[in-house]
């Protein structure tokens, strides 16, 4: 939001002194203009007194031409005529050189604008047309502060205008969003001071509609997951209350408590995934080292079947050490569980990522199923060869955890092993 207020602060302080800028050069403009014209016919009167002078009107005549002058043409009443000897008359010496060399100088007062012209070396005539005041806009102060304010206000209505139409589209996508219409978002816009509003406005929807799928994901699974382990306590409760035989009733009590364990492992799995995303989001980023962690997980593993090809150097990334090693021991067992007899990872560096994979001789994964992987309590029919299927829940995670280091994830089929391939990418995160 800083960077609205900063924009607008901007507009308003720029355009206030542009605008300042403009009036003055216009003001500017038409005071010239109209000093111009006035020296104009200032000069224009000098020559006509020049032109009478050399036909043959005496100097003391002049008075009398020029009242019949101002008879004849009402504008000549606001000049005034008068003749002076520069010994009788004397200027400053700058203006008699500027006299002498121009033939003629102006200088403004406050009974008009006045010209000075030699009409020979000894005499100077003074011409001066007595100052009016002007109507114009420009000395109008009401008109232009109206006029100033008015174009003021208009930048700043064009510079809201992309503001405003942007408030509207934010108001109809949260109508739509809180309508159940989750995966509504925003085109985010060229204009850097609404970018951050409208990034965060996508980024809370997209986290709200990951959480609500959550949610339902859970409760779906949870429903669906209990029914089976609930009716085999139900069964051996219901056995164990019609038998008295103790053998069978050791067996039947043994049996219900495997189904309770099964239940409380799948309770805290539901409740370590939905616990994923707030710890995701609480959780401060750092820089480490992903081969270490590699190396810590297999030798965690300690199983034969694992063997890991790697290069020289550090494979520096940016991350958690703990969601990192979770990500590793969820891909780790997941290929061991599915393998027949090896299990390889490989690390290794690209332009722009570091790309783990750990590829397996198990029976693969389809394309078609590729994307299923990683959705929770998927399991895929007949891909298990140990006695413990697991609940669907640790690709889920890898998935999600993967995403919050910046990075993706991907099974392929593997071309060595001819099983599945799990290809993580890490983006570089460089000294």
């Amino acid at each position: 939001m800083w960077r609205f207020v900063l924009a607008l602060l901007l507009v308003v302080i720029v355009g206030s002194i542009a605008l300042g800028q403009l009036f003055d050069a216009l003001n500017q403009q038409q005071n010239e203009h109209q000093l111009s014209y006035e020296q104009q016919h200032l000069l224009s009167q000098v020559a006509l007194i020049q032109s009478a002078l050399e036909s043959g009107i005496e100097p003391a005549q002049l008075s009398g031409w020029f009242a019949l002058a101002a008879e004849a043409s009402p504008e000549q009443n606001k000049l005034q005529y008068e003749l002076q000897s520069l010994k009788d008359y004397p200027l400053p010496d700058a203006v008699t050189t500027q006299i002498y060399a121009d033939k003629s100088v102006f200088l403004e007062s406050k009974d008009g604008l006045t010209a000075y012209a030699l009409l020979d070396a000894q005499t100077v005539v003074l011409v001066t047309r007595a100052s009016e005041p002007v109507t114009g806009v420009t000395d109008n102060p009401w008109l232009l502060t109206a006029g100033f304010y008015s174009i003021l206000l208009g930048l700043l209505l064009v510079f809201l205008t992309p503001f405003l139409i942007r408030l509207a589209k934010l108001r109809t996508a949260a109508i739509a969003f809180g309508d159940g219409k989750l995966d509504i978002r925003l085109t985010v816009g060229s204009f850097w001071y609404l970018k951050e509003i409208e990034q965060a406005f996508n980024q809370m929807t997209e986290r709200l509609e990951r959480l609500i799928q959550d949610n339902q994901l859970l409760s779906a699974g949870l429903s669906h997951e209990l029914r089976t382990p609930l009716a085999r306590v139900r069964m051996g409760l219901d056995t164990l209350c019609e038998t008295a035989d103790p053998n069978l009733r050791s067996q039947y009590e043994v049996r219900v408590n495997q189904n309770l364990n099964d239940m409380e492992d799948l309770i805290n799995a539901l409740l370590h995934f939905s616990r994923l995303q707030h710890s995701l989001d609480s959780t401060a980023k750092s820089r480490i080292d992903l081969k270490p962690l590699v190396l810590q997980q297999l030798e965690k593993a300690n199983d034969p079947r694992l063997e890991l090809k790697t290069g020289p150097g550090n494979y520096w990334i940016w991350g958690d050490e703990r969601h990192v090693s979770l990500v590793l021991s969820n891909l780790l067992t997941n290929a061991l569980t599915h393998c027949r007899d090896k299990v390889q990872v490989t690390l290794s560096d690209s332009t722009a990522h570091f790309i783990l994979c750990i590829n397996d001789d198990g029976a693969g994964i389809s394309a078609q199923d590729a994307d299923k992987v990683f959705q929770p309590f998927v399991r895929l029919a007949g891909t298990t060869t140990g006695h413990k299927p697991g609940f669907g829940i640790g690709l889920a995670l890898v998935e999600r955890i993967t995403k919050w280091l910046e990075g993706d994830v991907k099974v392929v089929s593997c071309q060595n092993l001819k099983g599945a391939s799990f290809v993580v990418r890490f983006p570089h995160h460089p000294e």
